[in-house]
């Protein structure tokens, strides 16, 4: 499915700004839909709330939030689409006098569009899977995008954000500290300190930079400059060893995302993390930093 059919997917709301296209080609009605929605089954302003909690679910995964707006498109779509009167009902809650009708309409939706819930036989799946996306998630949040996608694809409602999020820090947690044991074993003790105490000090010079700032600089325009800096960065990183660092327990994602945090952070922020953080987030950015530099010695 493309992209732009799934750019809802995980949403529990939808912007105001929502347009007719996007109503159009990711919320709308088939003939089919209009027919199950027709009365006597569905009636009055519970027969839009119906309609909404089927193409919500069929457009986000997820069972629309009780008390947010709706965007007035949306509802223009549907009541057209459906011969009623418009209306500037703000929410799912006020379409529905008693919340049993409610929860009936969402259990029809999930067997209109073959949808399943998270229950004690699919969660422990859910958990596998998490452990299996976490090895190529960058950060906590692209895991859950990552886990939203896969619920979807297997047709069942994504849980609610509290529920899904702590499930993906654990499982992202379990892999940050396997990445912190691959560290500790690949990366001799006295070599990692050697590198932080190198990487912390401050270079000769004007300036007053540290050794770390000089290696979070990107190389300049192709030129005899620029291949002097790369290969004097080389030789840096050859003499604290770091081409003999065997990371490939480490997914290279993940190496590059903890080498883009020292790269965002200030030194002295990096400098006062966890040891295991430091040296896990440390240990990554000068190994890609090593590989970057000799693909860009290869280029010059």
């Amino acid at each position: 499915m493309s992209s732009y059919y799934l750019r809802f997917v995980g949403a529990d709301t939808l912007p105001k700004s929502l347009s007719k296209r996007e109503v159009e080609e990711c919320f709308g009605l088939s003939i089919e839909d209009i027919q199950e929605l027709r009365p006597p089954r569905f009636r009055g302003t519970a027969r839009l709330g119906a309609a909404v909690q089927l193409v919500m679910l069929r457009a986000t995964g997820r069972h629309p939030d009780a008390f947010s707006g709706l965007p007035s498109v949306l509802l223009r779509y549907l009541t057209s689409a459906l011969g009623m009167h418009a209306t500037d009902i703000a929410s799912v809650t006020s379409l529905y006098k008693d919340k049993d009708t409610r929860y009936e309409h969402q259990l029809w939706a999930r067997e209109r569009v073959g949808f399943a819930v998270v229950d004690d036989t699919t969660k422990p799946l859910l958990a596998d899977a998490l452990g299996e996306l976490s090895a190529s998630a960058v950060s906590v949040d692209d895991l859950i995008q990552q886990s939203e996608h896969w619920l979807f694809d297997r047709r069942i409602v994504l849980p609610g954000d509290r529920t899904l999020r702590d499930m993906a820090r654990m499982a992202f947690a379990e892999q940050e500290n396997a990445a912190i044991a691959a560290v500790r074993t690949c990366a001799p003790p006295k070599q990692v300190q050697a590198a932080l105490s190198h990487a912390f000090s401050k270079r000769s010079g004007p300036g007053g930079h540290t050794v770390l700032e000089w290696l979070r600089t990107p190389p300049g325009k192709h030129g005899q400059i620029t291949l002097s800096e790369v290969t004097k960065k080389i030789e840096c990183l050859k003499s604290l060893q770091v081409h003999k660092w065997k990371l490939s327990a480490i997914p290279l994602n993940r190496l590059r995302a903890y080498s883009q945090e020292v790269i965002n952070r200030p030194p002295s922020a990096t400098k006062f993390l966890s040891e295991d953080q430091r040296d896990l987030r440390i240990v990554s950015f000068l190994h890609v930093v090593g590989a970057d530099s000799k693909l860009s010695h290869r280029a010059d």
